[in-house]
């Protein structure tokens, strides 16, 4: 009986690691195929913040002193190499997205927040290390994306060779349904290519479909089993924009490549912002708004 018992394990043992073997020879096929398509951006943006109502004096002050213009890079993937589209994930890219209308538990009560940034440069960095500019072109705050356009006929565009992934190359998920996510380590570790084998902990699907997958990076493909493209990790608002704990919550989770398709046909139209000039003051300029989608009942 015993000896039988430990046939069976033996047997068990041997199928779930023929099955982690198939999942990581994907994995890299999935990688050596598709990781030159995912690049890093380096955006300089200037944002600032206010309070919603009457709030005391020092509250104004302590915001208003951390308006400064500053750098910041995110992950993003490449969606179609002609024209340079480029989406990503709009908390990353824009940290007023995060921050506007959530509110915050302080020592002296409740206060709604405020945030506008304005994107003054984006520049592409790509697998070599080479920096192209690029251009906001579409933002939708609804979803957390935001598209981005490699200006292809710059000087630092010339001879570059873009990868690009396809978002029609798409299936739906399950819970447990095993996944690779595809990245890209930052500076400190030569921006290389890396992947994790993971699975799909949970699905959201009202007000809209969304994946609960573990992931280490932002605006970055996540792959199916398959090898069917599952979508692109962004960053989640919490439900009724609020935080107890003082600090501003986020979730990452995986909008399904088909949403992020549908507004993928309004960013190809989209034209870019200019930033303002630096000796004028016009009007703020805001990028295209995605249209919302359609609401479904019960929401």
């Amino acid at each position: 009986m015993f000896r039988t018992i430990a046939l069976a394990l033996a047997a068990t043992t041997a199928l779930a690691s023929a099955s982690t073997a198939d999942l990581r020879d994907i994995g890299k096929k999935l990688s050596a195929e598709h990781k030159d398509a995912i690049v890093w951006l380096s955006v300089l943006a200037k944002t600032s913040m206010t309070t919603e109502g009457e709030v005391p004096a020092q509250i104004k002050a302590a915001l208003a002193a951390q308006e400064k213009e500053e750098k910041s890079e995110v992950t993003g993937t490449v969606i179609d190499a002609k024209s340079g589209m480029i989406v990503t994930a709009l908390g990353g890219l824009d940290k007023s997205s995060v921050m506007d209308g959530q509110t915050v538990n302080t020592p002296m009560g409740v206060i709604k927040l405020r945030s506008n940034s304005e994107i003054k440069e984006v520049k592409v960095i790509t697998s070599d290390g080479s920096e192209i500019p690029a251009d906001l072109v579409l933002k939708d705050a609804d979803l957390g994306l935001a598209f981005i356009k490699i200006r292809m006929d710059s000087e630092e565009a010339k001879g570059v060779e873009l990868q690009s992934i396809s978002l029609a190359d798409s299936a739906k998920g399950e819970v447990l349904d095993e996944c690779i996510a595809l990245g890209r380590l930052d500076e400190s570790l030569n921006r290389e290519a890396s992947l994790i084998t993971t699975e799909i902990s949970g699905v959201t699907t009202r007000p809209r479909t969304f994946y609960r997958v573990n992931t280490d990076t932002i605006g970055c493909p996540v792959y199916l089993a398959n090898g069917k493209l599952l979508g692109v990790s962004v960053l989640r608002n919490p439900k009724g924009n609020s935080s107890r704990s003082g600090q501003i919550q986020v979730s990452p989770v995986i909008l399904p490549a088909a949403d992020i398709a549908k507004v993928a046909e309004q960013a190809k139209d989209a034209k870019p912002v200019e930033a303002p000039k630096a000796e004028e003051k016009p009007a703020e300029e805001k990028p295209a708004e995605a249209k919302p989608a359609d609401k479904k009942e019960g929401e």
